[in-house]
């Protein structure tokens, strides 16, 4: 069957830059357009204080992970001289290299490889010093025309029931980590309990990309969240942690369905977990995104 989904005018006249600075989801974190051409894509984030993972904290990985996709994709759009909807983003890997707060920082992307079909593209961060913050590998796959038909079927079926209960919350899960969450980026922790977390990502027009689809953006600051909570709450005398990697693949985009994120940390050695993470319609149960991530605790 056939997406329905809100596609918003994006008119051949209207520059790529132009364009997104519709997306609500980049507008939110302050993320801004730069410079663009069919080799570099530039964008720029001032530093806000609501980008930050707590308010001692550093900017969001979710934040920086978003400001590279981004990155990348326009790109990609600009080179290969198509329409937004016409590139999918099939895999986005991350490394964070070194936090940062209170500075401008500069976002980059340029192509590793060029083909037909395919966009391989590294992004990277510095902050205002030269130093790097962040860097990532993405593939985008290269489409034809811009509609897209969903499988009738998945070969993968969510687990049952795919909502978790919320009756074995860890204690600290709206103390510590749910006000913070809900007033910077509206995403609900519905479960939260040893090595084991969900979150809810409401629908609201803010998780909007300007090309009308929820952000991928979104997906990633939803699952590289929940990567972080079950560790931290399974390690009580942590005093800190942080993403070292994070990868996700994305099977299919989404238009108008809540999401749920559900995170389960499967091994763990001298302070290092790994977490498995998958990304459901809340609806419809299909399987949105997958990935891993490693983060480090410290005691």
């Amino acid at each position: 069957m056939t997406l329905s989904n809100k596609k918003p005018t994006l008119r051949g006249s209207i520059s790529l830059l132009e364009q997104y600075t519709n997306d609500s989801w980049a507008s939110h974190w302050g993320i801004q357009g730069g410079t663009l051409d069919n080799e570099q894509a530039l964008l720029e984030l001032p530093f806000k204080e609501i980008q930050l993972n707590h308010p001692s904290g550093v900017v969001h990985g979710g934040v920086l992970a978003t400001a590279m996709h981004d990155a990348g994709l326009l790109l990609a759009c600009k080179a290969y001289g198509i329409k937004p909807l016409q590139i999918e983003l099939l895999d986005q890997q991350i490394s964070y290299i070194g936090g940062t707060r209170d500075q401008r920082i500069t976002i980059s992307a340029i192509f590793s490889r060029k083909a037909r079909r395919f966009a391989f593209l590294h992004a990277e961060i510095k902050d205002e010093q030269n130093r790097m913050i962040a860097n990532s590998q993405l593939c985008f796959r290269i489409k034809d025309d811009t509609n897209y038909e969903l499988p009738e079927t998945c070969l993968y079926q969510a687990p049952s029931p795919l909502k978790l209960s919320p009756d074995h919350n860890y204690p600290m899960a709206d103390e510590r980590f749910g006000i913070n969450l809900k007033e910077r980026s509206g995403i609900e922790i519905t479960h939260l309990s040893e090595n084991l977390t969900q979150l809810r990502m409401p629908l609201e027009e803010r998780y909007r990309d300007f090309r009308g689809q929820i952000s991928n953006g979104v997906i990633l600051h939803l699952t590289d969240t929940a990567g972080v909570l079950g560790p931290l709450v399974a390690v009580p005398e942590a005093t800190s942690g942080a993403t070292v990697d994070f990868k996700m693949s994305f099977c299919e985009p989404t238009f108008d369905e809540p999401l749920l994120a559900t995170s389960s940390c499967i091994n763990q050695s001298s302070g290092i977990m790994f977490s498995k993470i998958e990304v459901h319609g809340e609806q419809s149960g299909r399987l949105k995104a997958f990935g891993t991530q490693t983060f480090l605790v410290d005691c």
